[in-house]
C-alpha cells in the first residue's frame, strides 16, 4: 500500500474514515516523540494517508476537578516489573482541505492504533 505522501495524486484527497494496519506501522516507524512537559508526549510526523504534518498530544493521566481522582497521577509499574505497552487510538488531525469532510470534523478521516513509546530521556 502506498502512503499518501508516496502516492501521486491530483487535487486534495477526499475525507474518508478508514484505517489500515500499515498506518500504525508507519507512525511507529517515522513519528518523533517529544515531552514538552511531564506526563505529556507529542508524537509528530506525517499522516500515513494524506501526508499532512500533524502533532498528536498524548497525556498519561486525566482528572476531573473535584472528583475522587483529583490530584491523583497514574502510577507506573512497581520497581523491577515490566510496564505494559501502552496502545493509543489516534487519528489524523490536519487542517488540510479534504472534500466531503462533515461539518465540525477535521483531518482526512484516517485513524490507527500505535504503541506509545517511552518519553525521550
Amino acid at each position: 500500500m502506498a502512503f499518501g505522501f508516496l502516492a501521486r495524486r491530483r487535487g486534495p484527497l477526499p475525507y474518508r474514515e478508514t484505517t489500515a494496519e500499515e498506518f500504525g506501522t508507519h507512525v511507529a516507524r517515522t513519528f518523533t516523540v517529544t515531552e514538552p512537559r511531564p506526563d505529556t508526549l507529542v508524537l509528530s510526523g506525517r499522516c500515513p494517508r494524506c501526508a499532512a504534518a500533524i502533532d498528536i498530544p498524548v497525556v498519561s493521566g486525566v482528572f476531573r476537578g473535584g472528583g475522587p481522582w483529583f490530584g491523583r497521577r497514574r502510577q507506573g509499574a512497581p520497581d523491577g516489573a515490566a510496564a505494559e505497552p501502552r496502545v493509543e487510538l489516534m487519528m489524523c488531525t490536519c487542517d488540510e482541505d479534504h472534500p466531503d469532510r462533515p461539518e465540525g470534523r477535521y483531518g482526512c478521516g484516517a485513524y490507527w492504533s500505535v504503541r506509545v513509546p517511552e518519553a525521550p530521556r
